[in-house]
């Protein structure tokens, strides 16, 4: 998951603390944000632009507000889509995760 500048590339990864900016398992610029990770390429998915994209960006300016930073689990989770399900819902951004993106409905992600 992108910034709003599009220059940094946040995730959970399974190493804590692993370089880059890190706070236990949230990861800022660990990889460059066209790395695939996963045995494949990275693709676009969605963007947002504007207000969302602000909102967006303000909630990872609070990335220690998020519970797991701690804990990975692939699954249920709380892993990466774990997180990012986390980030759109703090910044009010509707949108629907692929099915397969397993951790997306993790128990806590929603409350």
């Amino acid at each position: 998951m992108c910034d709003e500048t599009g220059r940094h590339r946040w995730e959970v990864w399974q190493t804590k603390n692993a370089g880059g900016f890190c706070i236990g398992h949230v990861h800022r610029d660990l990889k460059d944000p066209e790395a695939g990770v996963g045995g494949g390429p990275s693709r676009l998915v969605c963007e947002w632009e504007g207000a969302a994209a602000a909102r967006i960006a303000q909630v990872l300016k609070n990335v220690s507000t998020y519970r797991f930073c701690q804990r990975y689990r692939m699954w249920p989770g709380p892993n990466s889509n774990t997180f990012v399900a986390w980030v759109l819902r703090e910044a009010g951004v509707e949108h629907a995760l692929d099915p397969r993106a397993i951790g997306r409905n993790y128990l806590v992600a929603k409350q």
